[in-house]
């Protein structure tokens, strides 16, 4: 059984995780992590994200799996090379890590060709804590 970290171990760990580790869509982008100033027992709506993050009404925002979003990013692929393979493992790793620490995760899309990539879960001393990244995408 794996030991549940409080929200300040967690996040420095999380950082230690993603450190390097680039999300790769038609740019690539660095992962962020900081806590999320949400005092609600479940993650977010729509509209309470849109708040906290204090974009416009209109802004559009989407939510995702978790697994949804780790999906493409866990798939070996014949033609990975040493390289691939090592950053297939820091995702297998973070994947592991996110689903074990947090719980109440949900992935939110905000915007559109230039999203927001944000994977929101709660610490087990009711803390939220986001990864947030950046996926690029023209069509």
């Amino acid at each position: 059984m794996t030991t549940r970290l409080h929200s300040n171990q967690l996040i420095e760990n999380l950082q230690k995780e993603v450190e390097g580790l680039l999300y790769t869509s038609e740019s690539d982008a660095p992962f962020e992590v900081t806590p999320l100033p949400w005092e609600g027992e479940k993650q977010p709506e729509k509209e309470d994200f849109k708040k906290l993050l204090a974009v416009n009404e209109d802004t559009p925002i989407e939510t995702q799996r978790l697994d949804t979003f780790f999906k493409p990013l866990l798939e070996k692929q014949d033609w990975y090379g040493e390289e691939e393979l090592a950053t297939l493992e820091r995702y297998q790793k973070l994947n592991e890590y996110v689903t074990t620490q947090l719980t109440h995760t949900q992935v939110y899309r905000v915007g559109e060709v230039e999203i927001q990539v944000y994977i929101v879960g709660k610490t087990v001393d009711n803390q939220w804590v986001a990864l947030k990244t950046e996926s690029t995408e023209t069509e």
